[in-house]
This record gives structure tokens, C-alpha cells and sequence, in this order.
């Protein structure tokens, strides 16, 4: 089916079919409207599916699905509850990663991927480890590194250190070597100092994400 080029990239990533059903992650098939005809017949309506970042106005009047031929991220709360999404391309289109707009439920830098299941690993661990994307969260997590979350490639916000600090005062962050990584990893050291939390850098060689 349609989903066969979403479950072949996440195999080649490495995913295995079990992670990919507890991190819930999904497919957007290529059409301009296959999400409006799927809501439509739940009837949810255009306004609200519009308001929940999902579909975006045309020109002349009328919707189209915004994330379209793309493996879907499931971004979740504290409670386990949808948010909003990230969606990386399969093709060639650009961006590369597009992400939910801010919403009135999904407020970007108030929210970390992975932290509703991570939180149970921190009160053992006393530590999370912090990366950028949602792969770079997602396999270690599947490999055993349950204290981990993503910023999901948004500057870290003060809101999100304080987040982590509900749960632990103690983090390493781990993003990717290269020189926007490195930017992002010292201004993340500032944020966390200022907070007064215990902060580490794992560094990787420049080459590696």
C-alpha cells in the first residue's frame, strides 16, 4: 500500500516495526486531500482542521493537506496526547522536515519530543540527554536510552529547561558535531545555567549526526 515507502525508509533508518508503533509514527499519502476526505467523513470540519495546523487555504477558496507524502512524527504532551506533528519528506521536497505550526495546544518552545516516555526513565536515571531531531531521539531510545528527548530542531527555550528541570536538575546535551550544532549546543549551556541545572556537553566528531 501506500505506506510501504514510509515503512522502507524507517527500516533502512534502522526502525524497528515495534518502535515505530509505540513512538506512533505514521505516513501522509501523497494527495492533496486525503486527510480533508478522512476528517470530513468523522465530521470534523474545515475551520477546526485548519486551527489544528493540519490543512492550509488555497488561493481560490478551499483546503489542501498540509503534510503530503511525508513519514509523520507524532509529537505528544505530559499526558500522552497528540500536539502537533513533525514530517519528514520522502521525496525531494523542501523543506526537508516541516513541522506543525504553533497551535493553541502546540506551543513549539514549551514542548520536548519524547518526554512523556522518557520521564519514567529520569527518576532512575536522575539524567536527560538531550538531541536535536527526532531520529537522533528514536534510536537510542529503541536501543535502551530511555532518558532522552529532542528539541525537535527549535533553539532550546528557557520554557523547556524548565520543563526538564520538573524532572531532573542534571542534562547532557548531545547534538550533532557540525558548526550549527555547536552553536546551538553553547546557547542551550547558557539557558540551563541560568536555570542552575547541572549541564554536560557530549561532544561528537564534527562529521557525525
Amino acid at each position: 500500500g501506500a505506506g510501504k515507502d514510509a515503512r522502507n525508509y524507517l527500516g533502512k533508518r534502522g526502525v524497528r516495526p515495534e518502535t515505530a508503533k509505540a513512538f506512533r509514527l505514521g505516513f501522509s499519502p501523497d494527495l492533496w486531500d486525503g486527510l480533508i476526505a478522512h476528517l470530513k467523513s468523522k465530521d470534523i470540519n474545515l475551520a477546526v482542521m485548519e486551527k489544528a495546523g493540519l490543512v492550509l487555504p488555497k488561493d481560490g477558496g478551499g483546503y489542501y493537506d498540509r503534510f503530503r507524502g511525508r513519514v509523520m512524527f507524532t509529537i505528544t504532551n505530559l499526558k500522552a496526547e497528540v500536539i502537533g506533528f513533525g514530517a519528514r519528506t520522502l521525496g525531494s521536497a523542501e523543506p526537508k522536515y516541516l513541522n506543525s505550526p504553533e497551535t493553541p495546544v502546540y506551543v513549539k518552545g514549551k514542548n520536548l519530543f519524547n518526554l512523556d516516555l522518557a520521564k519514567e526513565a529520569l527518576r532512575e536515571t536522575d539524567r536527560l540527554v538531550l538531541v536535536e531531531g527526532y531520529m537522533d531521539c528514536l534510536i537510542p531510545y529503541q536501543e535502551g536510552l530511555r532518558n532522552i528527548a529532542a528539541s525537535c530542531g527549535t533553539a532550546l527555550t528557557p520554557e523547556q529547561a524548565k520543563l526538564i528541570k520538573r524532572f531532573t536538575p542534571n542534562v547532557v546535551v548531545l547534538y550533532d558535531g557540525d558548526k550549527a550544532g555547536q552553536m546551538a549546543t553553547l546557547r542551550s549551556l547558557d539557558i540551563f545555567l541560568e536555570e542552575e541545572m547541572n549541564v554536560r556537553v557530549a561532544a561528537l566528531p564534527e562529521k557525525d549526526d
